[in-house]
């Protein structure tokens, strides 16, 4: 009896769990889906409830259609949507153009270097994408550029040769700081590419190119699909390029148009017109996160591992090895190398000049030395604060979620999950004027605007689809046994998640927290809509300097925090590399 007992125990002890868990774990899984609800919901709310209305926020006015009738009824409205969409297109076109045949080379081939051309990929992600901006406009502005002045000297040219201030100069520099991102995004669909369709077409005589072409790209094209729409989604939204390239042009697209609806040159912020412009960018937003998601799961119908007899094989490049090496150091020149020698070269001088023995008896560290006087203490502190802040909270809140999502059995799970991918739909910019409208228009009873605290939560806000997607994938990876283990052992649902699944997907959690941090580290666009005396970062001092026209200053300031970058790209993995080492030898 004994037996059959405990044979009745063991298999239903998850059903067991189940009948325990709706109570707790359901009351647990409705307050933190309120909670989310509430933080997501409430910043596109109110960037919905300004588009209805005119004046001040605050103000006591009513609901009109005022705003969307200006807008929609304006012709300029449609050839800023025009510039958007060409400049979105034109940006990902560039990125897929390069990091297609990145990824085969150094998924699929031989290529020599690869750890450090990851760690350099890594390191052009974290760079922050302004800083890539003004070092492009040092090389090809028309004016300042040291490229365009150097052909103007060396061929006697009139006019500069290149003028990065128009639409193609901005999906160019665009497309490039997307290409890392793409990579990454594409690595794990070559990387797991069965080698015998390849070598079939080796073996009838088909050369590599045409391979690639014919079998690599068609066989990956749902990947390839899904991260174009990503891509999109994102350049939509962007902010960076168009305000540093496109505003002195007077080239407009919807997200510079919103952030100088709310925050004039000259003028007082029209938080109408923001949130009518906003809601045209929100239903694109969401649209094309909807077509990513179903990219996603038709992807997954697509089979390129083979069960029996698959080995991932490198490809051997022989002599197109030189080639390939070519290809991968000109990408990494214009998306490292060059920027960051350009930001060195003018932090040393005290004014930009092309290189000759008159600049080099110029050179000096005054601008270093000079900074912390020009910079002061608050912007350093600020932003250690949200280093830190922002990745715990966002983190937190991700395991809740993926704990719920992946490891109960709560009805409305995928609600949860959708909720917190919204984020991700929704771009970062109308999170902040949504927040900056909240704080505002309610100060009373929301008392962050002007503090470090709005931009961490509009941080936390803005990652929290990422944390979860991360979450989701290691959590999903330990087994329901371990956990039903613990629960047959009499612990709690709380116990259960401390000690048997963080333990196991601690690893995960620590990478996904760091690069939170560094993300929070390089961001601009939302520091800068809720920029106050009070809560300046680095990357916003940054902004203010380029602003004045301190080249010198911003580009010493540039040169730190690229460095500050590798260094902590290089510790991290550093100190896995140690962790993986220690775990193989135990």
């Amino acid at each position: 009896m004994k037996a059959e007992s405990r044979t009745e125990v063991v298999p239903s002890a998850w059903e067991g769990l189940s009948r325990f868990l709706p109570q707790g774990v359901t009351l647990f899984a409705t307050g933190l889906s309120g909670f989310l609800l509430v933080l997501i919901g409430l910043p596109v709310a109110m960037v919905i409830l300004m588009s209805l209305r005119t004046g001040f926020p605050g103000e006591q006015v009513p609901f009109t259609l005022e705003n969307f009738a200006t807008v929609y009824l304006t012709p300029r409205t449609y050839e800023i949507l025009l510039n958007t969409v060409f400049f979105a297109i034109s940006s990902v076109s560039i990125t897929l153009l390069i990091a297609v045949p990145l990824v085969w080379i150094l998924m699929r081939t031989d290529i020599p270097f690869k750890k450090t051309i990851y760690v350099l990929l890594t390191i052009g992600i974290l760079i922050p994408v302004f800083l890539r901006t003004i070092a492009w406009i040092l090389l090809l502005s028309p004016r300042i550029g040291l490229i365009n002045k150097w052909l103007q000297q060396a061929f006697g040219l009139v006019d500069p040769p290149f003028n990065l201030y128009s639409l193609t100069g901005m999906a160019f520099v665009q497309g490039v700081s997307f290409v890392p991102g793409a990579f990454f995004m594409l690595a794990a669909a070559y990387r797991s590419m069965d080698p015998s369709l390849e070598e079939a077409a080796y073996t009838s005589g088909v050369g590599k190119l045409k391979t690639f072409l014919k079998i690599n790209i068609p066989i990956t094209w749902p990947a390839i699909a899904a991260v174009m729409v990503y891509l999109i989604m994102t350049a939509v939204a962007v902010f960076e390029v168009p305000a540093i390239i496109g505003l002195p042009a007077r080239i407009h697209v919807l997200s510079s148009l919103i952030f100088t609806s709310t925050t004039p040159s000259t003028g007082l912020p029209d938080y109408g017109m923001a949130g009518a412009y906003g809601a045209i960018m929100l239903v694109l937003g969401l649209t094309l996160a909807f077509l990513y998601v179903r990219l996603v799961k038709q992807g997954k119908k697509y089979t390129v591992i083979t069960g029996r007899g698959y080995r991932p094989r490198e490809i051997a490049l022989g002599r197109w090895k030189w080639a390939a090496l070519a290809f991968v150091f000109f990408y990494l020149s214009i998306e490292v190398f060059v920027p960051f020698s350009v930001l060195l070269w003018a932090s040393l001088l005290p004014y930009l000049q092309l290189p000759s023995a008159e600049a080099l008896s110029s050179l000096t560290f005054k601008h270093y030395i000079e900074l912390p006087t020009h910079v002061g203490p608050r912007p350093f502190i600020n932003t250690l604060i949200l280093m830190f802040a922002v990745p715990t909270l966002t983190m937190f809140l991700s395991v809740l979620v993926s704990w719920i999502v992946i490891r109960t059995r709560v009805s409305f799970r995928g609600f949860l999950d959708t909720l917190v991918f919204i984020p991700h739909a929704v771009p970062g910019i109308l999170m902040a004027v949504g927040l900056a409208y909240l704080g505002l228009a309610y100060r009373d009873y929301f008392p962050l605007y002007g503090t470090v605290s709005i931009i961490v939560l509009a941080h936390t806000i803005n990652w929290i689809a990422y944390g979860t997607r991360t979450t989701n994938s290691v959590m999903i990876q330990v087994h329901r046994e371990l956990e039903e283990a613990g629960r047959v052992s009499g612990a709690s649902a709380p116990r259960v998640l401390g000690k048997i699944i963080l333990p196991l997907i601690a690893a995960g959690v620590l990478n996904s927290w760091i690069w939170i941090g560094m993300l929070s580290y390089r961001e601009v666009t939302m520091s800068l809509t809720l920029l106050t005396r009070s809560n300046v970062v680095i990357s916003t001092v940054v902004w203010q300097f380029w602003g004045s026209g301190w080249v010198p200053q911003v580009s010493a300031l540039g040169v730190i925090l690229i460095l500050f970058a590798t260094i902590v790209v290089g510790t991290v993995r550093f100190a896995l590399s140690r962790i993986g080492e220690i775990g193989a030898a135990s």
